[in-house]
């Protein structure tokens, strides 16, 4: 039975950390005012904290999972020209988009884990890790295909399995091509200095 695959892009092409710090700080701008606004409309209609906490739970829904997961996208993401894809590179699901809120709402890092990805192959942060999705732009294109595998990961005492697209084979494929390409044009060099001294190579 094969193994399943997904797909990764182009180091270039995933979002880094200060746009993806950007598009945060642009969204929790966006939803906070929304809440703002939904506690007035909500306390002068119906007076009831019930009310204001479905209010906040239906606008976080709304915004970063349904908004998030068209083809608008977020503000932030407009703003930055990012979008959001799956494993697959297709939209991700409306549950790993959830799960990926929650993350980000309720986790043991929150926003914070914003620090993870700088040092990620592919620049994802935690919340990304756990829903499978990365933060591309918009005009992103997938560079291949790869196994996708769990990795288990030990971050402040806690423990993460993650699913991952390994790329570890291309990665090395190319690092030792490097040197043969590098040793083929030393020698061309050398036969072509020769040329010019004895015409003969």
């Amino acid at each position: 039975m094969a193994s399943p695959t997904g797909v990764y892009f182009q180091l270039n092409d995933y979002a880094g950390f200060w746009r993806r710090l950007l598009i945060d700080s642009v969204d929790l701008i966006v939803i906070g005012f929304v809440c703002l606004t939904s506690i007035a409309v909500v306390w002068m209609l119906f007076p009831s904290p019930g009310l204001i906490l479905a209010s906040w739970g239906a606008a976080f829904f709304s915004y970063f999972v349904l908004l998030k997961r068209s083809s608008f996208g977020t503000v932030g993401y407009r703003v930055v020209g990012v979008r959001i894809v799956g494993q697959d590179g297709g939209k991700p699901g409306i549950s790993s988009l959830t799960l990926r809120m929650l993350f980000g709402v309720l986790g043991p890092l929150n926003w914070l884990d914003l620090v993870w990805l700088s040092g990620d192959t592919h620049r994802q942060a935690l919340r990304d890790k756990l829903a499978g999705t990365y933060v591309v732009r918009k005009d992103a294109r997938p560079a291949g295909t790869g196994k996708i595998v769990y990795r288990h990961y030990e971050i402040l005492f806690y423990n993460f399995l993650f699913r991952e697209v390994e790329v570890e084979t291309t990665m090395t494929a190319l690092k030792t091509g490097i040197p043969k390409v590098r040793y083929a044009i030393r020698v061309w060099a050398a036969c072509f200095r020769y040329r010019h001294r004895s015409s003969q190579c």
